[in-house]
């Protein structure tokens, strides 16, 4: 460096540029602040950045960013923390920050500074000259954060020139030294005077220094905040040449070794008096002056070693936070610390407690009474083969720590006693022990869910629930129905003086809102407590009614009236996020129907009526032990001993035969081992299917691990093809299963030179994969991944079911058959070109995935945001969808038509004993309505049509490369860009079918 006061005047200004330090502790409050505040909101926001003095001589001085500069300071700071302020753009995706034009970002903060200057801001601030700027993209997904820091700097339209630079301690003594303007009289004394005195002061000083607290360490050049300080001063006070004072500290002192005083000249800019004027600028961090943006990266943070227990259960509740960002506010903190009891850790209890701790529950208790079996391994989801003789209520705490660490889970192994089940004298006290127990587990709770095996096990959880007032969850399975009901709350009173009495007595027909009491399971139960044990339910059925139960009971929770919620019913409006509330969902699989139902509490009901429960009240446990040894007990006691109603109880059908061996010799693909592809593939299993092939490309990530039932925290970081299959085994060792890592290659990813052969490579290893199996589940997190698929399934006339999810609703269909062969078609050659519109039987052809699209599919994820790209879903509702995909594919597999099966919609006559084969299912959880829907291939269709299976078999490979590489290309083939210039001529308005914001796939 050159000595101060060094030959080579005059010569270029040059300065030392600022740098940023960022606390790590800012990025993760900018990470927090993004999850809970911004949302999808990417507008900018103020932030304050601190100067603080240098701590070693070697180095400037840090301008820091700390984990409180999100928060306006709370005073005007001290000379350790000088506050500075400064605005933050944090981009809602990598795409959007790596567009950002950083030249005209930075341009205009310049003009910024400018109209300050100009309209006289910095005169009474000139902090304001000091102004910063940041961009970034939190990741949260990943925990990574990457951002640019610029400190803009006007670039004058004229040379500045440097006349002179010399240390402070040549011209000024300790005791002179000021900061900002520093007034030098006569007699040599020293005074400061604020930037907006200036004029006042003029003539009354022999020496006048403007002076600014300079970063820099250098001794050849003053720091960048100089280059605006000159600007202000030839801009706005019109001077041309000056002496300037390059204030610097060391350890809080003042240092006049290192502080600088020289003098500057500069001719005034011009046209900078225009109001539309735009100046030029410089400034970011890393890029030298005169040095274009374009070569510029990014800087990286990786948040992943802060607090590694608590960051486990952040990243397991994003999915709940991320549902805020457009559609509902999560209660978090009321779901982490609501306790409920779950009374059974069967096929219901296992996939219930799951879910519970996928919306966030974090206190569970489980009382079961039965051992793991294997033939439980297929049905009950958390189970594996280790479990076998093994409690349920022990095997299933383990399992459910391994997928959310953070929950609190104690297993109760005991019997519900039942009414009706006399019990010998030598057994009275061990009985009596249990119901003392379970009446203080239910007290001890917030919510029960009843999911035992047995109606009669339900009633003594029914009367201590109504007792308490406590929420009490249904679910029932028949053979293929079902039934999920909220139980109604208990009743209040209706006067009396004394307290005890009127809770004995006096119990109203009304809870204590005032609201008509709503029913409970045993309400219209006519054949009284008990019905016969199933022989078994169709597989699929347990998830789609385990979703529906937990989606009732977070809908309940966050509802003002909680237990006391009227019941809504089909078809009415309601302005709550979550949508209605019904008191009871009733379900057929074979019949394709939900129905809500609304039934309030009845006069003889022999677990809620006010009868029982005032018995209950007054003789406690006496009276249970009555009921439960005295058969005919209840019935006198509610009035119902010669009450005739028709019985509305969950019917439980006779289940019809499958053909085993043709299900254990299909062969299956499942495209995607997420949050679908996990519970697609355990339910497969169960419906018997014994050949799975498994494609993914990701790896199993602490999020997953309460979403995706299979896995567990020993699979973090595994791919996902890898671990799957260890878990399929688990649960049956029996199934040849393989897994694939591989990304689907899709349109809109266009990709270079060097990726063109392995890309290829892939279309070619899923080509030869779908030839090879007889049906593929499409469960991808892309609407574009699904397109190569889709071609492929069609052109090999393979079975083909898609499952697509958005925040509430979700889509289940199976594709139609691909194209038969016109009569007229003689060779390969004729075959391409009289594809006929009907399929290989003659029938209509059904539609696939795309058919109803009016543009190519593209890139669907990089432009969207966080909660669009991930998997932000109600938690139940993958099962649902999951139990209509399995069972959608095994009535297909039994339909003599098989893939060529006409679709069929709800209310029509179906003469398959296995129920209606629709084409199209549409559900909502917001609305609770399931809809068959029918529509046929689409002569336009991107996948499917003839004119796009014809230009595969002409061209094979090289057309799926055009594809992926060009997507207009099928718009252009399939008439779609002719169609939609029509539209555009005429003015027409195409509304989508399905808006892909309300399918986000996983």
């Amino acid at each position: 460096m050159a000595d101060a006061g060094a030959a080579g005047f005059p010569r270029e200004l040059q300065v030392q540029a600022i740098e940023c330090l960022a606390d790590v502790g800012f990025w993760d409050a900018l990470r927090r602040h993004k999850l809970d505040v911004l949302g999808t909101d990417d507008s900018p926001i103020p932030i304050t950045g601190y100067y603080t003095p240098r701590q070693f001589r070697p180095l400037p001085s840090f301008f820091n960013l700390r984990s409180g500069s999100l928060v306006p300071p709370h005073n005007a700071g001290d000379r350790n923390n000088c506050p500075i302020a400064g605005s933050l753009v944090n981009t809602n995706n990598m795409r959007g920050f790596q567009n950002l034009d950083r030249d005209q970002v930075l341009k205009a903060e310049a003009k910024k500074i400018l109209h300050d200057i100009m309209s006289g801001r910095v005169d009474e601030d000139p902090a304001l000259l000091l102004r910063f700027f940041v961009i970034s993209f939190a990741d949260l997904k990943n925990w990574k954060v990457y951002y640019n820091v610029a400190f803009p700097s006007l670039v004058l339209n004229s040379r500045i020139t440097l006349l002179s630079l010399q240390p402070a301690s040549r011209v000024l003594t300790k005791e002179e030294v000021m900061f900002l303007c520093t007034y030098i009289t006569s007699d040599s004394s020293a005074s400061v005077r604020q930037l907006k005195d200036w004029k006042t002061c003029q003539g009354n000083y022999q020496s006048l220094l403007f002076g600014f607290y300079d970063h820099g360490c250098r001794s050849d050049r003053p720091g960048g905040a100089i280059i605006n300080y000159i600007a202000f001063l030839s801009i706005r006070w019109k001077i041309e040449k000056v002496r300037f004072f390059c204030y610097r500290e060391f350890k809080g002192k003042p240092d006049l070794e290192q502080s600088l005083i020289g003098e500057a000249s500069f001719p005034p800019p011009y046209d900078w008096d225009d109001p539309e004027h735009v100046p030029d600028a410089i400034g970011w961090e890393g890029v030298e002056p005169g040095k274009g943006t374009e070569e510029m990266k990014p800087k990286e943070i990786d948040l992943q070693s802060m607090n590694p227990a608590s960051q486990d259960e952040e990243k397991q509740l994003m999915h709940l936070k991320l549902m805020g960002w457009r559609h509902f506010p999560v209660n978090i903190e009321k779901l982490s610390c609501v306790r409920v009891l779950l009374l059974g850790a069967g096929t219901l209890g296992c996939e219930i407690a799951r879910l519970l701790m996928t919306w966030g529950v974090r206190k569970l208790t489980v009382v079961d009474n039965g051992i793991v079996a294997t033939s439980d391994l297929a049905k009950q989801s958390l189970y594996i083969d280790k479990d076998c003789g093994v409690p349920r209520v022990t095997a299933i705490v383990p399992h459910l720590k391994a997928r959310c660490p953070a929950v609190e889970v104690e297993g109760i192994q005991m019997e519900i006693p039942v009414p009706g089940h006399p019990v010998s004298p030598s057994k009275m006290a061990s009985v009596l022990d249990d119901c003392k127990h379970l009446q203080t587990l239910v007290a001890a709770n917030d919510a029960v869910f009843l999911l035992t095996d047995t109606w009669e096990s339900r009633w003594l959880p029914t009367l201590l629930c109504a007792s308490e007032n406590k929420i009490a969850v249904t679910a029932v399975l028949g053979c293929d129905s079902y039934l999920v009901m909220r139980h109604g709350a208990g009743p209040g009173t209706s006067g009396g003086t004394d307290e005890v009495t009127a809770q004995i007595e006096n119990l109203s027909t009304e809870d204590a809102l005032g609201h008509h009491r709503l029913g409970c399971c045993f309400c219209n139960d006519a054949a009284f407590l008990f019905n016969p044990v199933p022989n078994g339910t169709l597989p699929g059925l347990t998830s789609v009614v385990s979703g529906k139960a937990v989606e009732l009971f977070a809908r309940m929770l966050h509802h003002p009236d909680e237990i006391h919620a009227p019941g809504d019913i089909a078809g009415m409006e309601t302005e709550h996020q979550l949508g209605l509330l019904p008191h009871q969902l009733r379900g057929s699989l074979p019949k394709c129907v939900l129905s809500m139902e609304l039934g309030n509490s009845s006069g003889n009901c022999t677990a809620c009526s006010i009868a029982v429960l005032s018995e209950y009240r007054r003789r406690g446990l006496d009276f249970v032990m009555q009921a439960i040894n005295y058969p005919t007990y209840l019935k006198d006691l509610a009035g119902i001993s010669d009450l005739k109603r028709p019985d509305t109880c969950p019917k439980m059908l006779t289940n019809v035969s499958a053909n085993s061996d043709k299900i254990s010799d299909v062969r299956c693909l499942l495209l995607g081992a997420g949050t679908l592809g996990c519970d697609v593939a355990r339910i497969l299993m169960d419906y018997g299917v014994r050949k799975l092939t498994v494609v993914d490309s990701g790896r199993v990530v602490v999020s997953n691990l309460a979403r995706q039932s299979l896995y567990t925290s020993d699979d973090r970081g595994a791919p996902k093809a890898t671990a799957i299959l260890r878990h399929l085994v688990e649960r049956c060792p029996s199934v040849d299963a393989q897994g694939i890592q591989m990304e689907i290659p899709m349109p809109g990813h266009p990709v270079s030179p060097s990726e063109a052969a392995s890309v290829l490579q892939d279309c070619k290893r899923l080509k030869e994969l779908v030839a090879s199996h007889d049906a593929i589940f499409f469960l991808t997190d892309t609407r574009e991944s699904r397109w190569l698929p889709t071609l492929l399934c069609t052109n090999e006339n393979k079975i083909a079911i898609t499952a697509a999810l958005g925040y509430d609703s979700y889509l289940v269909m199976r594709h139609g058959a691909g194209p038969g062969i016109s009569c007229e078609a003689s060779n390969v050659a004729a075959a391409m070109d009289k594809m006929s519109t009907k399929d290989a039987f003659g029938h209509q052809r059904l539609g696939c995935y795309f058919c109803s699209d009016v543009v190519a599919p593209v890139d669907s994820v990089s432009n969207r945001t966080l909660d669009q790209q991930c998997t932000v879903t109600r938690p139940g509702l993958a099962s649902i969808a999951s139990g209509h995909a399995a069972d959608l594919f095994a009535r297909m597999l039994h339909h003599p038509d098989g893939i060529h099966a006409p679709g069929e919609i709800a209310g029509a006559s179906s003469g398959h004993p296995l129920g209606l084969l629709p084409h199209q299912m549409r559900g909502s959880l917001s609305q609770y309505n399931l809809l068959t829907l029918l529509g046929y291939s689409s002569s336009n269709c991107t996948a499917c049509s003839n004119v796009v299976l014809s230009e595969y078999r002409r061209r094979g490979m090289d057309f799926v490369m055009q594809v992926i590489n060009e997507p207009t290309y099928l718009e252009d083939i399939t008439g779609l860009t002719e169609l939609m210039k029509s539209a555009a001529c005429s003015k027409v308005e195409w509304v989508a079918e399905t808006d892909e914001d309300d399918f986000i796939e996983i």
